[in-house]
């Protein structure tokens, strides 16, 4: 199987731009939540859904090389490609910034989502205190099922 090199190196610095924007994407949408302003919120998801989809599109093709080549279809397989070749070699150190940068944006999207459920969360609790609703405390039976017992409050009575 012949292999443009050209081609390798313009992915791997397509996907690094496209991990820069995504990068920035999350930066803003963890800026918006912090300050609990939902305007904005939908472009960037948007935006994130359109960088992911051509990453996704990228690991797409790097998985059919490796299949192609017989190789393990994961990072180490392609970092395992790129040592193959005096040619591709260089590419390694653009690959292994490209999977560092990437394993950044995971976890700064895990904190993003932990930051979007506790607003849930918080939303959902004062919507309950609205509606004169208080959680449940959970409770154990003698027989160790667990059991909730509801009851309702009124915040005012007219």
């Amino acid at each position: 199987m012949s292999l443009d090199i050209n081609a390798l190196r313009q992915m791997i610095a397509q996907d690094t731009t496209a991990i820069a924007q995504l990068k920035q994407l999350l930066i803003e949408e963890r800026q918006l939540l912090e300050q609990r302003k939902q305007d904005g919120l939908q472009e960037i998801i948007e935006q994130k859904s359109i960088t992911v989809e051509h990453l996704n599109n990228s690991a797409k093709l790097r998985h059919q090389i490796l299949t192609t080549l017989g190789l393990p279809t994961n990072a180490a397989g392609w970092d395992t490609f790129l040592q193959r070749n005096t040619a591709t070699l260089p590419l390694r150190d653009d690959w292994k910034n490209l999977v560092s940068e990437f394993e950044e944006c995971q976890k700064m999207n895990d904190v993003n989502g932990k930051m979007l459920a506790r607003s849930q969360q918080t939303l959902n609790h004062l919507l309950n205190l609205l509606r004169g609703k208080v959680a449940a405390p959970s409770l154990y039976t003698a027989q160790g099922t667990q059991t909730q017992h509801t009851s309702s409050y009124t915040v005012a009575k007219a």
